[in-house]
């Protein structure tokens, strides 16, 4: 069976491809062999060795890898010193003792010092107003007695002060009734009292004291700096008070007396309290302020 032209070429391929490999590897033997001839020694004497090519195997060369050379051992290496910061020397200062700072005034301890005070000032404290002075807490109260008298409030229970005896006694004109002017005795004796104390030496006090009273002022919450003016506003209430030569008309008002006069009954809680005393009292009262008063401002 003859093969058709299809293997005839696949044939022809075959043998060329062959005759191809077998020059090259030819041409691959020769250049070795030249490179070894040149790099042997060489002499006349010499003979040049003959080497055989077979061309049908292919020379691969066995590679080995490189023998380690045995260096000498490195030697430790020193340490890198590190770099001390040397710290600035301040010059020495010789040493100063600071003192700690005082313990603040147990609450009787302030009350005793404040009442020395008062005496070495030369004030007398008078009988009404002894219970009052003798309390404890003395500064915090006075400052607190002093901030409701400008705001128009009867610091009574804060100032610690006994009620007059004797109840408030009424007349009665027609359908209407009145304040009875006999009553007004009964403000005599804390009146006289608050009189008595000496405005210059209460104003020296003041002066003296005006640091601590302005402390205790500032615990109630307000700036200290305004405890002059709440004084000097305390005693402006009192002077405006208004006097009442006649004795009021008033009306009940459940279980208590008012006054029937709209203006007097919106009056402040101290104006109410002043009018009571009756006019004479009233009048005792804002002179005595008037003077402390120019005493507080004309030191």
């Amino acid at each position: 069976m003859q093969a058709d032209r299809g293997d005839r070429i696949g044939q022809e391929s075959v043998s060329s491809r062959h005759s191809t490999q077998t020059i090259i590897t030819a041409i691959a033997v020769l250049i070795l062999a030249g490179g070894a001839y040149i790099l042997m020694p060489g002499g006349d004497d010499d003979e040049t060795p003959e080497v055989e090519v077979t061309p049908a195997e292919t020379v691969t060369p066995v590679l080995t890898p490189p023998e380690p050379v045995q260096a000498d051992p490195v030697e430790a290496a020193p340490d890198i010193p590190e770099v001390e910061e040397v710290a600035e020397v301040e010059p020495e200062e010789p040493n100063e003792v600071i003192a700690p700072p005082p313990e603040p005034p147990t609450p009787e301890e302030l009350d005793a010092a404040l009442r020395e005070a008062v005496s070495a000032a030369g004030i007398s404290i008078p009988e009404p107003m002894s219970a009052a002075y003798s309390a404890p807490f003395l500064l915090d109260r006075g400052v607190s007695a002093l901030d409701q008298l400008a705001r128009g409030f009867v610091p009574l229970r804060t100032l610690a002060i006994a009620r007059p005896s004797g109840r408030f006694e009424t007349i009665r004109d027609g359908a209407s009734y009145r304040t009875d002017p006999a009553g007004y005795a009964r403000y005599n004796g804390l009146v006289g009292s608050i009189t008595a104390l000496p405005t210059d030496s209460l104003a020296s006090f003041f002066h003296s004291y005006r640091d601590q009273l302005s402390d205790a002022y500032a615990l109630l919450g307000y700036p200290a700096e305004d405890l002059d003016n709440t004084l000097i506003a305390a005693l402006d209430g009192v002077i405006a008070a208004p006097v009442l030569e006649t004795p009021p008309s008033l009306v009940t008002k459940g279980a208590l007396w008012a006054y029937e006069d709209p203006a007097l009954e919106g009056a402040t809680d101290l104006h109410k309290q002043l009018m009571r005393t009756g006019p004479d009292n009233t009048r005792a009262l804002q002179a005595w302020a008037s003077e402390l008063r120019r005493a507080l401002l004309n030191p």
